[in-house]
C-alpha cells in the first residue's frame, strides 16, 4: 500500500512539474501562448435616409467601429465622438439625448438605423425624427454624416 501511495505521489508531482513548465508557473498566465483576449468592440452599420423609411430618398450609410477593434473600417467622419456617445448610453441608441435644444415644428422627417454589435451586444436600432435639427440635436455626432 505504501508503494501505491508513493507511485501516486510521484505521478502527481511529475504532472505538475510538467504542466508547470508548459504553462508558466501555476497560478500566472501561460507564457508560451502569445494570444492576447480582447474584449468585445463595437461595430455599427448606421444609415440615415430623407423620409419616414430607411430606404427613402438616397440614404447614406457608414460604418463605425470603437475601441479596443476601431479605426480600420470606420468610415464615419468623427469616430471618436460618436464612440463616446454610444459608450454613454451603453449602446442604447434610443436613450440619446445630446442637445435637447429648439428645433422648429417643421415636419420634414428622417430616419435613422444602426445594426451592429455594441460591446459584442446585438443593436438594432431605427427612429424616424421630425426634421434634420431634431435628429441632429438628439443623436449629436452618432448620426451627424
Amino acid at each position: 500500500m505504501k508503494t501505491t501511495r508513493a507511485l501516486a505521489l510521484l505521478a502527481t508531482t511529475l504532472l505538475t512539474t510538467a504542466l508547470a513548465s508548459a504553462h508558466g508557473p501555476l497560478g500566472s498566465a501561460a507564457t508560451t501562448s502569445p494570444t492576447t483576449v480582447l474584449a468585445p468592440g463595437t461595430s455599427l452599420r448606421l444609415t440615415v435616409a430623407h423620409g419616414e423609411t430607411p430606404s427613402s430618398g438616397t440614404p447614406r450609410t457608414v460604418t463605425l467601429e470603437c475601441p479596443p477593434y476601431g479605426g480600420t473600417a470606420t468610415t464615419h467622419p468623427d469616430p471618436a465622438t460618436a464612440c463616446r456617445l454610444v459608450d454613454s448610453v451603453n449602446g442604447d441608441l434610443g436613450r440619446l439625448d445630446v442637445d435637447p435644444g429648439v428645433c422648429t415644428d417643421q415636419y420634414d422627417p428622417y430616419t435613422a438605423t444602426a445594426s451592429g454589435t455594441y460591446r459584442g451586444h446585438p443593436v438594432s436600432f431605427r427612429h424616424t425624427y421630425g426634421n434634420h435639427c431634431v435628429l441632429l440635436r438628439t443623436t449629436g455626432a452618432v448620426f451627424d454624416f
